[in-house]
C-alpha cells in the first residue's frame, strides 16, 4: 500500500524552493519504496500581492480567496521550473493514480470541487495542505518553512503541543490561523520544519528526532 506524504512547501523559501524540490525528486527515487510526496505549494510573494491588491483596491473577500489560491498554482509552476520529470497535477484523482516518487499538487480546481473552506485570509496555503491531505486519507501533513518551528516566550523551539492549546493562548507564529482548529476538527496533527536544512526535512519523513515542531 502507498503511503502519501502532504508537503506544504512554503513561499518563504522561494530562494531555494526549487532546489529543494529537486532534492526531494532525488530523494523519492533513491529510495524506492511505497512512498508517495505530494508537494503543495505556498502562495509566497504571489499571495502577497493579492492581499496587496485587496488593501488598495477593495477586492471581494470571495475573490481575493480565488486569487490567492491561483498564486498558489502560480509558485507551484515556479517549483517545477527546469524539472520536467516531476509530475504537475491538479485533480485528487491523478494524485492516487500517480503512485509512488514526488509530484507538484496544484489546489486551484481540487478546492473549486470542494469548496467547503472559509473565504478569509485566515485560511491560507497551511490549511489547504491539510484540507488536501484530509481528502487523500492522511491524518498529517509536513509544513517546511524558513524557520525551525513554533517559539516559546524565550524564543525556543516548541518541541511538541496540542492544536487546542494554540487555540487557547491565541498562539499561531509561522502557521495560519485556522489551521488549529482544522487539526482539531478533523483528527489531523502537523509537523513544522525548516527547510534550510533538507536534512530535517529527510528525518521528518523518516520519523527520526530532529529540529522541529509537532502539532497534534
Amino acid at each position: 500500500m502507498t503511503l502519501t506524504l502532504i508537503l506544504k512547501l512554503g513561499g518563504s523559501l522561494l530562494a531555494n524552493g526549487r532546489e529543494l524540490v529537486r532534492f526531494l525528486s532525488e530523494y523519492a527515487f533513491a529510495k524506492r519504496t511505497a512512498r508517495q510526496i505530494v508537494i503543495v505549494p505556498g502562495g509566497g510573494p504571489f499571495a502577497e500581492s493579492v492581499r496587496e491588491l485587496q488593501r488598495r483596491l477593495g477586492i471581494l473577500d470571495d475573490t481575493a480567496h480565488w486569487m490567492a489560491v491561483l498564486a498558489m498554482h502560480q509558485y507551484g509552476l515556479f517549483l517545477a521550473d527546469g524539472a520536467p520529470e516531476i509530475p504537475v497535477l491538479d485533480r485528487l484523482e491523478d494524485v492516487r493514480a500517480t503512485g509512488t516518487g514526488l509530484c507538484i499538487l496544484f489546489p486551484y480546481r481540487v478546492l473549486r470541487a470542494n469548496d467547503a473552506l472559509p473565504h478569509t485570509w485566515n485560511v491560507t496555503s497551511d490549511t489547504i495542505a491539510a484540507f488536501i491531505a484530509h481528502k487523500l486519507g492522511e491524518t498529517t501533513f509536513i509544513k517546511i518553512t524558513d524557520v525551525d518551528g513554533l517559539l516559546d516566550e524565550n524564543g525556543a523551539v516548541i518541541n511538541h503541543i496540542q492544536a487546542q492549546e494554540l487555540l487557547e493562548i491565541e498562539h499561531t507564529g509561522c502557521i495560519d490561523a485556522e489551521l488549529p482548529q482544522f487539526l482539531l476538527e478533523y483528527g489531523m496533527s502537523c509537523v513544522i520544519v525548516n527547510g534550510h536544512y533538507p536534512e530535517r526535512v529527510i528525518e521528518v519523513i523518516e520519523g527520526r528526532a530532529t529540529v522541529c515542531t509537532r502539532i497534534e
